[in-house]
């Protein structure tokens, strides 16, 4: 993996950091099911996190947004 692929990716996973985690979703992504979606709902939003096998690191996205968590 390239340096600056790995600050990258450190980067964004640092973005996790000191979040309160409230829930998590995971689904099986891809036309041959060969990646993987994490949605994190966390105090500051919803954290997207989509790794596929041949990716070095994972994409991650944040939206302000939370899941509509029903009890």
């Amino acid at each position: 993996m390239k340096i600056n692929q790995m600050k990258e990716c450190k980067e964004a996973l640092a973005k996790l950091v000191g979040k309160k985690v409230m829930d998590i979703r995971f689904e099986v992504q891809g036309r041959e099911k060969d990646c993987w979606r994490f949605y994190i709902d966390t105090d500051d939003g919803v954290f997207t996190m989509t790794f596929c096998r041949e990716w070095e690191c994972p994409v991650v996205s944040h939206s302000t947004e939370h899941f509509n968590i029903t009890n």
